[in-house]
């Protein structure tokens, strides 16, 4: 499958140390920015399938979901407390011309 990137936001619009929900082609993602770069996991909690909070990052690396607590890896995607198990899905990230693009699967763009 061919990944194509979307502009999600404007490099300045996402410092370090914030994350940015997104809506591309029809996928929630948060876009995060961290120590080490930038970063994109579905926003959607795995376990109560709710919309994750994006105004905080825990211990570095972390995203949380509002409603029973679960926290996600946001380097990886990987489910780190109940009562999440599942990882969440991860795209690719790129800066090009002062917007962070996020890698797409090419059957999700219209």
């Amino acid at each position: 499958m061919t990944t194509v990137f979307v502009a999600a936001a404007a490099l300045e619009d996402i410092p370090e140390g914030t994350c940015r929900a997104v809506n591309l082609n029809g996928i929630r993602v948060v876009v995060a920015h961290l120590a080490d770069g930038f970063h994109a996991v579905e926003n959607r909690c795995s376990h109560a399938n709710s919309p994750l909070l994006t105004g905080k990052i825990y211990n570095g690396r972390q995203i949380a979901c509002p409603i029973h607590g679960a926290r996600f890896d946001l380097r990886t995607g990987a489910a780190k407390s109940p009562p999440a198990f599942t990882d969440l899905m991860i795209f690719p990230v790129r800066v090009a011309d002062g917007q962070v693009e996020v890698g797409m699967p090419e059957t999700n763009l219209a």
